[in-house]
C-alpha cells in the first residue's frame, strides 16, 4: 500500500467516524498516525518507491486499519442502520434481514478469492476486503442481539443485502454490474462508480507491485543484459513461480495489465476494455478519466514514464476532462500531484534526456512539446500561467534563456492548477451568483475610482449597495494605495458578532503590509478577479469567495493568488475581520 493509499485510507475512516457521535478523540488517533506518516513523506516531490518503505506503510495502515476500525466499527454500523430503520414499520427482524446475507457473503467472498487465485491472508488484507468483512461481522453480531426489537421493512431488507454482496465485488464484477443498469448514470453515480472502481482495482495494483517487488530475483533468468522487457516476461511466464503466475492472469481479468517501468513490473489499467464497455453508461468526459487512468503511472523516479509525445496528450487530456465538479473522485487529489509531476519532468527533463543541447539551446522535441500543450489545452490551462511566460522568454532568447525556467518550482505548478480549475469552475458553474472580471483594465479601475470619490466623502453605506463583490475587494485595495485607511475600515462589517473593533484599534489589528510601490493603480498589480457566492444554510450569512490573481512581481513566483470571504449585509457586500483568512 502506498502513501497516496495510505491518505485514501485514512481519508475514508474520518469521513465515516464524522457519521459517529463523538465519545473518544478519534480525531486526535487519526492525526497522531497522519502526523507521523507525514514525517516520512517530508522528501522531494519525486522519488522512486523505496521497498523497506513500502512494507512499513503496509505494516503501518494495517495495524492502525485495525485498531481504528475495533474502536470504529459498532457506533459507525449503529448509525448508518439506524438511519435506514428510523421510523419504519416493517415485518423482519435483523436476524431475519441477515439470513440471506450469512447465507451468500461468504459465498460470494470466497469465489473472489478463487478468481484472483490469492491466499486468504494475501486476501484478506486486501483494502476493500477488510472493509466489507468488518461490515458483515458486525451485522453478524448484530443479529444475535435479542434485545434488538426494531423491523424492518422489505426494502430495508433488500438494501442491507445489496450493499454488502456490493460491498465484496470486484473490479469487473463493478464493470458488469453497471453495465447492467438500463440508464444511463448521472454524473454523480458515475463518479461515485468510478471511486469505487479505481479504489478497488487500485487495492489489487498494489498487491500485485509488491508481490513482484518481493519476488525480483525470481525474474533475474529473463533479464537480458540487466534489462527487463515485457515480451520476454509473457514468453517465459510458465517457468515463473506459481504466485506470480496466478498474479498476471488473475490481474487480467480484472483489467488491469502488466507494464514493465525502468526494469520494475508494474500494474496498470487497462481502459480500452473498460472505456468500451460503459459508452453508453457514463458521459463522454467523465469516461475520459479512464483513458487517463490508463497512462498511469505518469512519471518513474523523476522520469517520463512515456515519450515526450505520448506525456503532452495525457497531460493535454487531464486538463480537458478534470473539473472542480469532480472533487468526490477518491483520486482527485492523487490526479492533481501526478499531473504536476509529469508537467515538472517534461519541463526540466532528466540526465538521460536533458532539456539543453550541446550549444545550449532548448531541444527541438521539448520545444515542439511545450508548444503543442499550450495549442491543445482548454481555456482555462495551468499551462497559460507556469508554461506561457516560460515560453515567452525562450521564443525571446532564440531558446537560451528563461529566468521562469530556471526559477520554476513545482509548487508554481500545484498553484496553477488550483487556479485554473478554480476559475473554469466558476465560468461553468451553476451558483445562484458569480462575478468574473478577467482583466483589470481601465473600465474596472474607472468604476473603482468612481465609488471611491462618492464613498470616501462620508463614507454613506447605501452608496455601495449595488456594488459587486469584487469591486469591494478593488475599492479595498484602491484606499489602501491611498493611505485611506478611515475608508478601508468602511468597508468592514460591523457588530460584535463579526469581531471588528473601534477606529483605534483598527490598525493594530489589521495587517497593512501591502507593497505598491509608486502605483497608483489596480492594473499595474492584479491581473484578473473572481467571485463565486457560497451555498448556505438557511439562518447563515450569505456569503462567497472572491479570488484576486497579482501579475507576475518576480522571478520565481509565477502565481501570487490572494483569497477574500466577503459577507453581504442590507448595504451590499463588506469584508469581515481578516477577510484573506
Amino acid at each position: 500500500m502506498d502513501d497516496n493509499q495510505f491518505e485514501d485510507r485514512m481519508k475514508l475512516l474520518k469521513k465515516s467516524y464524522d457519521k459517529v457521535p463523538s465519545q473518544f478523540q478519534l480525531e486526535k488517533i487519526v492525526g497522531q498516525i497522519e502526523s507521523e506518516n507525514q514525517k516520512s513523506q517530508d522528501i522531494e516531490p519525486i522519488k522512486k518507491p523505496s521497498k523497506n518503505r513500502q512494507k512499513l506503510i503496509v505494516w503501518a495502515i494495517s495495524i492502525a486499519s485495525i485498531f481504528i476500525l475495533s474502536i470504529l466499527g459498532t457506533t459507525y454500523f449503529f448509525e448508518n442502520d439506524k438511519q435506514l430503520q428510523q421510523g419504519s414499520d416493517g415485518q423482519y427482524t435483523f436476524a431475519e434481514v441477515f439470513e440471506a446475507i450469512e447465507k451468500d457473503y461468504p459465498v460470494a467472498r470466497e469465489k473472489n478469492r478463487k478468481l484472483l487465485k490469492m491466499k486468504e491472508k494475501d486476501y484478506a488484507e486486501l483494502g476493500f476486503v477488510n472493509w466489507a468483512d468488518t461490515r458483515y461481522n458486525f451485522y453478524k453480531k448484530l443479529s444475535k442481539d435479542e434485545d434488538r426489537k426494531m423491523l424492518y421493512l422489505e426494502n430495508q431488507k433488500d438494501e442491507y443485502y445489496k450493499e454488502t454482496l456490493r460491498s465484496i465485488q470486484l473490479p469487473q464484477q463493478l464493470l458488469y454490474t453497471t453495465m447492467a443498469n438500463e440508464t444511463t448514470l448521472t454524473d454523480t453515480e458515475a463518479r461515485e462508480y468510478i471511486s469505487e472502481y479505481y479504489d478497488r482495482s487500485g487495492d489489487l495494483i498494489n498487491y500485485y507491485n509488491n508481490l513482484f517487488m518481493e519476488h525480483s530475483e525470481d525474474l533475474d533468468f529473463v533479464r537480458e543484459g540487466g534489462n527487463l522487457e515485457s515480451k520476454t516476461l509473457f514468453m517465459n511466464k510458465d517457468k515463473l513461480p506459481q504466485i506470480l503466475q496466478n498474479a498476471i492472469d488473475s490481474a487480467e481479468i480484472q483489467n488491469l495489465g502488466l507494464k514493465i517501468v525502468y526494469n520494475n513490473v508494474v500494474f496498470g489499467f487497462n481502459s480500452n476494455v473498460t472505456t468500451a464497455k460503459l459508452k453508453n453508461k457514463v458521459t463522454a468526459r467523465l469516461l475520459d478519466y479512464f483513458t487517463i487512468l490508463h497512462g498511469k503511472p505518469f512519471t518513474y523516479g523523476g522520469d517520463l514514464v512515456h515519450s515526450i509525445d505520448e506525456t503532452v496528450f495525457l497531460l493535454n487530456t487531464i486538463e480537458k476532462t478534470w473539473s472542480l465538479a469532480d472533487q468526490q473522485l477518491s483520486f482527485f487529489d492523487e490526479l492533481k500531484g501526478d499531473y504536476a509531476n509529469a508537467v515538472y519532468s517534461l519541463l526540466k527533463g532528466s540526465n538521460s534526456n536533458p532539456v539543453m543541447d550541446a550549444t545550449g539551446k532548448v531541444n527541438k522535441e521539448y520545444r515542439d512539446a511545450w508548444l503543442k500543450l499550450l495549442e491543445n489545452g482548454p481555456e482555462f490551462s495551468p499551462t497559460l500561467v507556469y508554461l506561457k511566460p516560460i515560453v515567452d522568454e525562450f521564443e525571446t532568447s532564440n531558446w537560451t534563456v528563461s529566468k521562469h525556467w530556471e526559477n520554476l518550482q513545482f509548487s508554481d505548478i500545484e498553484d496553477a492548477v488550483n487556479n485554473s480549475l478554480y476559475e473554469s469552475f466558476i465560468s461553468t458553474s451553476d451558483a445562484n451568483y458569480s462575478e468574473i472580471e478577467k482583466t483589470i483594465g481601465t473600465d474596472f479601475e474607472s468604476r473603482i475610482h468612481s465609488y471611491y470619490k462618492l464613498f470616501s466623502k462620508a463614507h454613506n453605506q447605501t452608496v455601495l449597495k449595488d456594488a459587486k463583490a469584487i469591486e469591494i475587494v478593488g475599492l479595498y485595495y484602491y484606499s489602501l494605495m491611498m493611505d485611506d485607511y478611515d475608508t478601508v475600515y468602511e468597508l468592514f462589517m460591523k457588530g460584535e458578532k463579526y469581531g471588528v473593533p473601534s477606529k483605534e484599534k483598527f490598525r493594530e489589528i489589521i495587517s497593512f503590509d501591502e507593497y505598491f510601490g509608486e502605483s497608483t493603480r489596480l492594473s499595474d498589480i492584479f491581473e484578473r478577479m473572481t467571485f463565486v457566492q457560497l451555498k448556505t444554510l438557511k439562518n447563515e450569512d450569505v456569503q462567497g469567495v472572491a479570488r484576486i490573481v497579482r501579475k507576475n512581481a518576480g522571478d520565481i513566483d509565477l502565481l501570487n493568488v490572494s483569497e477574500f470571504r466577503l459577507i453581504k449585509e442590507e448595504n451590499g457586500w463588506r469584508l469581515p475581520l481578516n477577510p484573506t483568512k
